[in-house]
């Protein structure tokens, strides 16, 4: 297991060309799986130029570096249904605000999150996470009890009922500021997965007759 303070500020180093190619930055959870997806590096030839290596080209996590088979595994950044964890905020199902992501402990074979920390000093089992949205990450903290994680598990496709049929009452847009979901649109599984790619679940959520 390893934690994201371990890995902030760190070199990624390629074995095979035995150059660094960055610094780490920041980390990717896929909103989906709900697990660590990839590192964001600043570029070592360009500090203005962000990077991107999958999670599953890390070979090792060290006090010193983090290594990777060859810097050939590094690509342009492509967040499509993923979000840093830096500003992350953290929000009860209940309601309310835990705080922000301050750090995370994940297993760094599988990119399965353990545990969350927020700035707020709480801690959160991996397996409390219900969803991620836009900045936002859902968590229930009934307990850990058969019941509560099927409660868990069932949030998302209960959201899913309470959209679907619905009209989008605003344009939904990307980060990029692209509409991506237009005013009058009648939900459909297709716009619930158009928002997921997007991040913006959320924000459909609340812009809905």
């Amino acid at each position: 297991m390893k934690k994201s303070s371990q890995l902030m500020g760190i070199q990624l180093i390629g074995m095979k060309e035995g150059a660094e190619c960055g610094v780490i930055q920041d980390i990717v959870i896929d909103q989906q799986t709900k697990k660590v997806r990839s590192v964001i590096l600043r570029s070592a030839k360009n500090e203005y130029e962000f990077l991107e290596l999958q999670i599953g080209d890390v070979l090792g996590i060290g006090k010193d570096y983090v290594t990777t088979k060859s810097n050939d595994a590094v690509k342009k950044v492509d967040l499509k249904n993923g979000m840093t964890i830096m500003s992350v905020k953290c929000i009860d199902s209940s309601g309310d605000v835990l705080g922000d992501i301050e750090e995370i402990a994940f297993e760094e074979k599988t990119g399965e999150i353990v545990s969350v920390k927020t700035d707020s000093g709480m801690e959160i089992d991996g397996s409390n996470i219900i969803s991620l949205s836009n900045g936002r990450m859902f968590v229930g903290l009934e307990g850990s009890t058969a019941a509560d994680q099927q409660k868990n598990e069932s949030f998302e496709e209960e959201q899913r009922e309470f959209m679907l049929g619905r009209t989008v009452n605003a344009d939904i847009t990307n980060e990029a500021g692209e509409v991506i979901i237009e005013k009058g649109t009648t939900v459909t599984e297709e716009t619930i997965r158009l928002a997921e790619e997007a991040g913006v679940t959320v924000d459909l959520t609340l812009c809905l007759d």
